[in-house]
Order: C-alpha cells, then sequence, then structure tokens
C-alpha cells in the first residue's frame, strides 16, 4: 500500500513545445438566486485560521472556480483541514439555517450565488493506493492527475475525467463519463466501493453496499445534494498505456468525416471510448500553420490494449479525408489527458448539454449546417460523445446514474468575454433545440451548466423512477436542503 499527499511534489510535467504542448494547444476545449446574509460566524474568543470572509487575503482565490461565469459570494468560506473541520462548518450552517455549498477544484462548481458557507476540500487531497486490492481512497481534494501518478507505479489506472486538474470525488458523484475506457467499464460511479460523508446534521456517516444503502446508491449520481463526501474509495483496472490521442481534419470535411466516424464508432469493440467535436483552434497556437486560428474537426479516440491492434482499429479514421495533425499513438496512461487537451486556466464558458438516442444523417447534416465551416456559429466546441457498451449497463450495485439507455452526449461550449456572453448563450440554446428530433429528453448531470440549474432542468438528467427515489432519500438526510447550492434535487 502506498501513501501519496498532493503538496505540489508531483514529478513535473513537459514544458516544451512537444507533443504534449502541440496537443494542449491545439485542443484548447474538450466540458440560484440570493441568500439572506447573517453576520460573521460566532465562534467565542478569536476567529478560526482556517475560515475566511469578504475582504480576507486568500478569499477571492478560494471562491474561484474554473468556469469564470460561475459566480460565488459567500460569506464566510471554510478551508476544511479534515473531516472535523467539515463537520463544524456543517453544524454552524444549521444552526443558523444556511446553505452549503462544497468545492474542491472548481470544475464541479457550476452555480452561482450570495450568501451562505462554502466548504474548500482542496486541502483534503490525500491519495492511498492499495495494490493488493487494485482500488484507491482518496480525499475530496485529489485531482485526477496526481491520483494517475500515483497508480501508475503499480499498472493500475482509474476511470479518469478529461483533465488533469478535476476533483475525483465532484467527478465520480455525478458519475464520472471518462474519455479513457468507460465504454469498457462504465461510469466511475460503479466502481465506487465505499465513502464517508458529513450529512447535513453534522454527521460523518460511512456508506457502502451493505450500510446506509440508500445514501449510498443517491450519492453515486446524485452529485453533491446528500452531503459532503470527505473520504472515496474506488476500483482501478491494469492499464499502463493507451493508443490514444486526437485526428483533426478541415472542418469543410465534415461530411465526409462525421458519417463515417458515426458508423466506424459502431462497429468499435468496447475497448474503444471515442467522440467527435467541432473545435476551434487558437489563432497564437503553437500548431503547425494551416491547424492554427481554424475551425477543425477532432476525431478524438482511446483505445485499450496493444498498440498495434489499436493502429489497425484507427486505421480507416486516417484516410476518410485530409488529415491536419495526428496526435493519435502509444502513450502511457499519465498523458490521457492530451485525448482532449482541455484548457489549464479559468476560462468564461458558457456551455448547454444533452443526450441523443441516434446519430442519424439527418442529425449530421444539423450539426453541421449550425456548427460548420459555413456557419455563423460563435461556439469554441461542439461535440458528441459515444456511449453504451459499459456505461449502458447497470453495475453489479446499482446507482442512481441515470439514462444508461442513450447512445452520445451533445455538448457545446462557447468562450466569450461577458459582452458576447448573449449571443453565446442564445446560440448554444440554438444547437440543443434543433438537435431536440434526436434527444432522449435527458441530460448528463456533469454537463449541466449554470443556465440549467432550474429543478426542472436537474430532473432530466433522471428517469422519473430514479428521480423520485433520489426526492426520497434527500427527504430523510436533508429536509431543510442545506445541500442546495449545486444542480438541486429539492426534498419532498
Amino acid at each position: 500500500m502506498t501513501e501519496q499527499v498532493d503538496r505540489g511534489d508531483q514529478p513535473p510535467r513537459s514544458k516544451g513545445i512537444d507533443r504534449r504542448t502541440l496537443l494542449r494547444a491545439g485542443g484548447v476545449l474538450g466540458a440560484t438566486g440570493a441568500l439572506g446574509a447573517v453576520g460573521a460566524p460566532a465562534h467565542g474568543i478569536g476567529r478560526p485560521d482556517n475560515w475566511l470572509y469578504p475582504g480576507d487575503e486568500g478569499y477571492d482565490g478560494a471562491v474561484a472556480g474554473f468556469n469564470t461565469t460561475v459566480t460565488r459570494r459567500p460569506e464566510a468560506v471554510v478551508l476544511a483541514r479534515d473531516a472535523q473541520d467539515v463537520q463544524k462548518a456543517v453544524r454552524y450552517a444549521g444552526r443558523h439555517d444556511l446553505p452549503v455549498c462544497v468545492m474542491a477544484t472548481g470544475h464541479q462548481a457550476s452555480v452561482s450565488f450570495d450568501g451562505g458557507i462554502l466548504v474548500s476540500t482542496a486541502e483534503m487531497d490525500r491519495i492511498r493506493v492499495d495494490e493488493r486490492s487494485s482500488s484507491v481512497r482518496i480525499g475530496p481534494g485529489a485531482q485526477w492527475g496526481p491520483i494517475a501518478e500515483a497508480a501508475a507505479p503499480h499498472g493500475l489506472a482509474g476511470l479518469a475525467g478529461s483533465s488533469v486538474s478535476v476533483g475525483a470525488v465532484g467527478y465520480t458523484l455525478g458519475g464520472g463519463l471518462s474519455p479513457t475506457f468507460g465504454r469498457l467499464h462504465g461510469y466511475a460511479a460503479d466502481h465506487v466501493s465505499r465513502f464517508e460523508i458529513v450529512t447535513a446534521d453534522g454527521e460523518l456517516r460511512v456508506a457502502t453496499p451493505e450500510r446506509a444503502q440508500d445514501l449510498f446508491w443517491a450519492a453515486r449520481g446524485g452529485k453533491g445534494n446528500f452531503g459532503i463526501v470527505t473520504s472515496l474509495d474506488f476500483g482501478l483496472f491494469p492499464v499502463r498505456t493507451l493508443y490514444a490521442g486526437a485526428i483533426l481534419y478541415p472542418a469543410e470535411a465534415a461530411s465526409d468525416v462525421l458519417p463515417f466516424w458515426r458508423d466506424w464508432a459502431a462497429a468499435a469493440p468496447e475497448s474503444v471510448t471515442t467522440s467527435a467535436a467541432f473545435m476551434r483552434t487558437p489563432p497564437d497556437a503553437p500548431l503547425p500553420e494551416d491547424v492554427r486560428g481554424r475551425l477543425v474537426v477532432s476525431v478524438r479516440v482511446s483505445f485499450v490494449g496493444d498498440a498495434a491492434e489499436g493502429a489497425g482499429i484507427v486505421a480507416p479514421l486516417r484516410g476518410v479525408a485530409p488529415v491536419l495533425l495526428d496526435t493519435v499513438d502509444e502513450m502511457p496512461f499519465t498523458n490521457w489527458d492530451l485525448i482532449h487537451s482541455d484548457p489549464e486556466g479559468p476560462i468564461p464558458a458558457h456551455e448547454r448539454t444533452g443526450l441523443l438516442c441516434e446519430l442519424p444523417d439527418e442529425a449530421i447534416e444539423t450539426m453541421i449546417g449550425l456548427a460548420g465551416s459555413a456557419s455563423d456559429s460563435p461556439m469554441d466546441l461542439v461535440e458528441v460523445r459515444q456511449l453504451g457498451g459499459a456505461l449502458a449497463r447497470e453495475p453489479e450495485v446499482p446507482s442512481a446514474v441515470g439514462h444508461r439507455d442513450a447512445a452520445f452526449t451533445f455538448f457545446t461550449i462557447g468562450v466569450v468575454p461577458p459582452e458576447q456572453a448573449e449571443g453565446v448563450r442564445d446560440y448554444g440554446a440554438l444547437l440543443i433545440e434543433a438537435m431536440e428530433p434526436w434527444s432522449t429528453g435527458g441530460a448528463y448531470v456533469n454537463f449541466l451548466s449554470g443556465d440549467e440549474a432550474d429543478p426542472a432542468d436537474v430532473r432530466r438528467a433522471y428517469t422519473p423512477e430514479v428521480y423520485e427515489r433520489l426526492v426520497s432519500v434527500k427527504s430523510d438526510v436533508d429536509s431543510r436542503n442545506m445541500f442546495r447550492l449545486t444542480h438541486n434535487i429539492p426534498p419532498g
């Protein structure tokens, strides 16, 4: 068993203009109302050294998240160092009838708010890999990059998100759709075996398949509606390398590439996880001249298995249209983030999402018309991700992850300054509406944006039966809706 604490002591990542830099630059994009404020917390003499208030040094950094369009102005930030700090914050909020938000890396905190208490779990980033059981126990601040680095020496890997900086706990509580081998093993939530959670009464509870079963079911897929997870155990898989990366084509070739990719993906084995997207590359990116600053079609591929076999599977994609850049190759799993090459820094992103039951030629033509080279699309990314495989199957221990029958996710992002936000938001809504004929009517909860935070929007992420059960569990563990500063499931 090994233990690692992320305190900036990870091996340095490559800084040069190499394959990693080219990939990241070329893949610049991959994914409630006001509250009554009260006075500063009354803790007796003095103030806790891990509580921050507006105006304090460090407050602005603590409330800042990955998406700068989401704003948080809590009356206090608790820099939690352990589960006891989380309990103290929740108990204080309970005494004063205040809502609570939890944030680790800022990727999952997607609802704007004023007032309340923000519990930052970024410092709770312990990682313990157990090679004997092929599992890992993590704190709520652990990010996927350090987790992958800790597991790699054992030849193991987890169902990581698209970015090294995504917090694994928040990602997993929302399901966890991995671009590495999700179709082979399902959602990350399917492989959770235990977690510790502070519920609205301030108690630290343990949930497993045998203990607190309703809570164990609900939190895996119900996001942060049921408490603050302080420890999470999940399974790892024997993976050392991937045959993975992206192939970039001119956007003008979309009418050839996208139908071919759809048919190729349908025939691919479950060891292939893939997506395709219209993507706008930055004009100043360290990329070949014919790639910089243009709209491209990016086909992302991840294959688990022998590299020669992977090359044979991917080969047809290399001949369907002129290729601008091809980075699909064998890579150590720790480089998996290069598949999507998500941006590293905070961005002002406006997102919309849905689920598709099919992707017929008419749907592809609609995408091309609204997002392709002849369109006036202001979006930086318009993407479809293939689902199916293990993602479509119920896990051995059921969870609240919804809509496993969907065939694709549909996801769009526009990154613009505030003065252009309205136009981008409207265009994102137009794209979602245009794809409605092929929609399941559902959504993947981790992809919901701040513009999709109404309870009716959240309800779309679940089947009616699952949603009603989630409401029942919420009523049992958080009847006053303390944990509402998220994509909220109100109690009944």
